[in-house]
C-alpha cells in the first residue's frame, strides 16, 4: 500500500474537504458537465426547478401509434434517465422525486416525457456547482 495524499476524485466525485472545520462536499459538477455535452445541453437556459407544480406525467402521454413511436426512436430516453439516476443517487438528493417519475416512463416514453427529462438537465445546468455537504455535529 501507499499513501498518495489528500483523495480528491472517486468515481468520478470530486471530494471537497475542510479538515478545519470538519466539513465534508460531494460534487459532480465534471458528470453533470459531460452528460449536459453529450445530449447537446452545454450552453442549454438554466431551469429554476426539476419539476414543478403542474408539470403533468402520466401513462396517457405514452406512445400511441407508429408515428409518435418513429418520432422517440433516436430520442435516447432510457440512457439520460440512467445518467441522471447516477447523479441523483451519489450527490444530487433534489433530482430524486423528478427522476422517479421519469424513470416510471422508461418503456414507453414520449415527446412529453422527453421534454421533461430535457427540463431535469436545464435544472443541472443552472446547479451543477451544488454539493453534497456533510459536517460534523457533536451527538448529546
Amino acid at each position: 500500500m501507499k499513501d498518495m495524499g489528500e483523495t480528491s476524485y472517486v468515481i468520478g466525485i470530486k471530494i471537497h474537504g475542510e479538515r478545519s472545520q470538519d466539513i465534508l462536499g460531494l460534487s459532480q459538477e465534471t458528470y453533470i458537465n459531460k452528460v449536459l455535452e453529450s445530449f447537446n445541453m452545454k450552453y442549454c437556459l438554466p431551469s429554476v426547478a426539476p419539476i414543478v407544480n403542474g408539470d403533468k406525467l402520466d401513462s396517457s402521454q405514452c406512445l400511441k401509434n407508429d408515428f409518435e413511436q418513429e418520432h422517440m426512436k433516436n430520442i435516447p430516453y432510457n440512457l439520460i434517465v440512467r445518467r441522471l439516476k447516477y447523479a441523483q443517487v451519489c450527490t444530487r438528493p433534489d433530482i430524486a422525486y423528478a427522476i422517479g417519475v421519469l424513470g416510471r416512463y422508461q418503456s414507453n416514453p414520449s415527446i412529453d416525457h422527453w421534454k421533461a427529462t430535457k427540463k431535469v438537465m436545464r435544472y443541472l445546468q443552472g446547479t451543477k456547482d451544488y454539493m453534497l455537504m456533510y459536517s460534523q455535529t457533536d451527538c448529546p
